[in-house]
């Protein structure tokens, strides 16, 4: 992944095209190196993690702080997983704030 668009061949005919994105240990990454697809992925993983949880979540016997606890064990460890590594621009950090505010106004209600 870089600049060069060298082309791989397999015993000489199969040719091996270089790709813009992977996954690699289950992080995604572009061809620049930056973490803007894994952060929309780990947006859309929690979209998918509240979905999942939303009769609990709005459940009447829930209390705030357990909702709290299921936010903080489940949902804020699939969002930020692997983030000490990752080298996040002004506008994604933003974006996961205001991911992070959208879930924990849940509870407030």
């Amino acid at each position: 992944m870089g600049e060069r668009k060298a082309i791989l061949k397999l015993d000489g005919e199969e040719e091996i095209k270089p790709c813009t994105e992977c996954t690699y240990l289950g992080t995604k990454t572009d061809q620049s190196g930056g973490n803007t697809i894994e952060i929309k992925h780990r947006i859309s993983q929690r979209r998918k993690a509240i979905n999942a949880l939303i009769s609990n979540w709005w459940h009447k016997n829930n209390t705030k702080n357990r909702k709290l606890y299921i936010y903080q064990t489940i949902i804020q460890s699939i969002l930020v997983y692997d983030a000490e590594v990752w080298k996040i621009p002004t506008t994604e950090i933003n974006k996961i704030l205001s991911t992070e505010m959208d879930v924990l106004r849940r509870p407030a209600k």
